[in-house]
């Protein structure tokens, strides 16, 4: 086992290695709709079956990353990211036999999904481990690739499937997918020195104490606060309306005009946006005047705003300017979500926060995409999916008011504590007084207030009247705050 340096050289070639994974995890899971156009001109299925089909990678990556904890936790990061791969290219390369869409549902959705979610899960203990100093930018990094993801295979799937049919593309996604094997083999155990000795242990665990990770996977305590509901319940709606419109736009796109070789450009517009966006709100979200809560709440108000005006104005330049304008805004919920749920949960139960709260996300992409297929075959047209998207995003803001409230009333409290004035005392009339140093609080509308306190507080009051202005006192007045 080699020693390697936290925030070293070879960090940077870790985190290499997870930002081209998590491109080809952005690339299979972002990009549905471009598998679901492919999926529906050569099974011809039901729109609400390829739905169904096409929503389960993502959801896949949010359910298996429990799994993922457990592998990393017994084998190591390394094998966790390792393992993931060969699932995801095995589920990839397994659609080239498919006679029928049930077959997909297996190998598509479910193998593929849980793959990507285990890799997922190995790449981002990697760079917990490699990197510490520069923690934030190497996550903040390595999330671009979701969206680079989206960009490219929004150009590749469509010039794939002209020159080598749906089968060859699910035959090559499949050799893509199995450089996660090459990208995970770089994650190499770490071997630090603890205080200038030798450590023999191996920085490749989740959280080092196996018990601990235990107990966080069922502590649901979190759920005790309505803030934290109303949060998860957010997630439901906004994922919700995210599963509609990704799911669904390079469909809707084709009324608008975009031939069957360009209308990914849509999808590339969205992602560029987003890459953008995540830069601009990480840059807001560090500065102390914003409110990190209210500026998600409120970008999440904008994106409703976008996605329900989509079939107002479609047309080629108006369907790319919202999905701009889409793409931007929705980036909070990659740029400042640890941020709000932190600021919901607190420091202690973080890592239950942001577990817990997946599956709430899970849950909304895997009912949207679905349910957009279905009013599709019931109206023929993607305009009321839209709008019912739209509506839903809206609904997750407003769902998020009650924890701004919250957290406004905290800071209230917080900074609206008494302020209390000591008189430092040196008399030398010991006659006068018995010479002690005495500190002395009492809080505003406090109840702890007893009759002996009040007795030395009003000896203090006394006391104060004689001393803090006598010439032979040295009296310092301190303001403290709590």
């Amino acid at each position: 086992m080699l020693e390697l340096k936290r925030d070293g050289g070879w960090g940077w070639v870790v985190l290499f290695s997870v930002l081209c994974s998590q491109t080809i995890l952005g690339g299979i899971c972002l990009s549905g709709g471009l598998f679901y156009v492919m999926f529906m001109n050569a099974l011809g299925s039901d729109p609400v079956e390829t739905s169904w089909l096409c929503s389960l990678p993502i959801t896949m990556w949010f359910t298996a990353t429990p799994f993922g904890s457990f592998i990393t936790n017994k084998y190591g990061y390394r094998a966790c990211s390792f393992i993931g791969g060969i699932i995801a290219a095995l589920g990839l390369s397994l659609g080239y036999f498919a006679r029928h869409i049930g077959f997909l549902f297996f190998s598509h959705g479910i193998l593929t999904g849980i793959g990507l979610g285990l890799n997922y899960t190995g790449c981002m203990t990697a760079l917990n481990v490699y990197f510490d100093n520069y923690k934030t930018i190497a996550t903040g990094l390595s999330s671009i690739g979701h969206n680079l993801g989206m960009v490219l295979y929004a150009e590749v799937l469509g010039l794939m499937e002209e020159e080598y049919g749906w089968r060859g593309t699910m035959l090559l996604q499949g050799a893509i997918t199995f450089h996660l094997c090459a990208f995970a083999s770089v994650m190499l155990p770490l071997a630090v020195r603890n205080e200038g000795k030798e450590s023999t242990n191996q920085i490749d665990r989740h959280i080092s104490d196996t018990s601990l990770v235990k107990k966080k996977l069922i502590n649901v305590s979190v759920f005790k606060k309505v803030t934290f509901i109303l949060f998860c319940v957010s997630n439901v709606f906004v994922n919700f309306s995210q599963g509609v419109y990704i799911l669904h736009l390079p469909s809707y796109s084709r009324d608008a005009g975009f031939s069957t070789r360009d209308f990914g450009k849509v999808l590339m517009v969205y992602g560029v946006c987003n890459i953008i966006g995540k830069v601009v709100y990480s840059l807001l979200g560090q500065h102390p005047k914003f409110n990190t809560m209210i500026l998600y709440t409120v970008s999440l108000t904008a994106t409703g705003l976008a996605i329900g005006l989509t079939p107002v104005f479609l047309s080629v330049t108006g369907m790319m300017f919202l999905a701009g304008l889409v793409g931007f805004f929705y980036c909070v919920t990659g740029a400042l979500l640890q941020a709000v749920i932190y600021g919901i949960v607190g420091y202690d139960r973080f890592a239950d926060g942001v577990g817990m709260s997946l599956p709430f996300k899970a849950t909304g992409n895997l009912i949207g995409g679905p349910f957009a297929g279905f009013l599709f075959a019931t109206t023929g047209n993607y305009a009321t999916s839209f709008y019912l998207a739209g509506i839903s995003m809206v609904i997750g803001s407003v769902l998020m008011i009650h924890p701004i409230l919250y957290q406004r009333k905290q800071r209230h409290h917080t900074t609206h504590k008494d302020h209390y004035t000591v008189c430092e005392i040196s008399v030398n009339d010991k006659d006068k007084l018995r010479q002690e140093d005495t500190i002395f609080e009492v809080k505003n509308g406090s109840e702890d207030s007893v009759s002996e306190t009040e007795d030395k507080s009003t000896k203090l009051t006394e006391i104060n009247d004689r001393t803090c202005n006598t010439n032979g006192s040295n009296v310092t007045d301190l303001l403290l705050k709590q």
